[in-house]
C-alpha cells in the first residue's frame, strides 16, 4: 500500500505561497503584502493568510502594522552581518563533517559547478550555482537538519538580498576562493578547507559593511 499524501493545510499553502514570492523577489523589500490577491490566487479564506503572516513575522520576513497591513521587511546591514555570523557557524561545522566523508563523484560534481560558474554572466546564476557549489560541499557531512537550517539562513536572506551579496563579494575573487577550499576538500585537509571557508565568508561580511557604508554617503550627497 502506497503512504498516505500528507495534507497541507490552508495556513502551510498560503505560508509557502508568500514566503515563495519573498525569497524570489517577487515581493520586493517594503513591498506591500495584499491578502486579498494572495487569498485569491490559491484558493484560500483571508484567514489561513493572516495566519502565514503571523508565521512570517515571527521569522524576520514580514512586517505587521495595525491599520496598514503586511509589508516585506527591509534588511539592514546588521541583519546581513548577523546571517553572516550564522553561515560562519552553520557552514563551517558542516563542511568540518563533509571534508573526511568526501567521495570523488562529490569532488567531480563540485567541480562540475565551479566551471558552470566561472562561465556564467549573469549576477543571477553566480549567485543560483554559488548555493548550489556550497550545498554540495555539505552534502556529505550527512546531517540534514544541519543543511536545512543552512537553507534556511539563504531563503531568509531572499533571492534578491543573495544578488546583492553576490555583487559586493565580486565573481573573480568568489571562484578563486572557491578552488581553493575544493582543493583542501580533495586532499583531506579539513582544517584548511575549514579556515578558507572562514576566511572566505569573513571577507564578505567586510565588503557589505563597505557596501552599506558608500551606500550611505551616496544618499547623503
Amino acid at each position: 500500500m502506497p503512504p498516505a499524501k500528507k495534507t497541507v493545510t490552508a495556513a502551510q499553502k498560503a505560508y509557502d505561497e508568500i514566503k515563495r514570492r519573498i525569497t524570489a523577489g517577487v515581493l520586493a523589500e517594503g513591498a506591500p503584502i495584499r491578502q486579498d490577491e494572495i487569498a485569491q490566487a490559491i484558493g484560500v479564506s483571508k484567514i489561513p493568510v493572516r495566519e502565514a503572516l503571523s508565521r512570517l513575522e515571527s521569522e524576520g520576513l514580514v512586517i505587521l502594522t495595525p491599520n496598514s497591513g503586511a509589508t516585506v521587511a527591509t534588511l539592514t546591514m546588521g541583519d546581513y552581518l548577523e546571517m553572516l555570523d550564522m553561515r560562519l557557524a552553520l557552514e563551517c561545522r558542516a563542511l568540518e563533517l563533509a571534508v573526511p566523508n568526501m567521495a570523488s563523484s562529490d569532488i567531480s560534481k563540485a567541480r562540475q559547478l565551479l566551471s558552470a560558474y566561472d562561465q556564467a554572466m549573469t549576477q543571477e546564476d553566480w549567485s543560483d550555482l554559488n548555493m548550489s557549489f556550497h550545498a554540495c560541499l555539505y552534502a556529505p557531512a550527512n546531517r540534514p537538519r544541519l543543511v536545512a537550517m543552512i537553507r534556511s539562513v539563504q531563503d531568509h536572506m531572499g533571492r534578491m538580498l543573495r544578488l546583492r551579496v553576490s555583487g559586493v563579494a565580486g565573481h573573480t575573487r568568489s571562484h578563486q576562493e572557491h578552488i581553493q577550499i575544493l582543493d583542501a576538500c580533495e586532499q583531506g585537509d579539513t582544517a584548511q578547507a575549514v579556515a578558507l571557508l572562514r576566511r572566505h565568508i569573513e571577507q564578505t561580511q567586510r565588503e557589505v559593511q563597505g557596501y552599506f557604508r558608500h551606500s550611505i554617503r551616496e544618499s547623503v550627497a
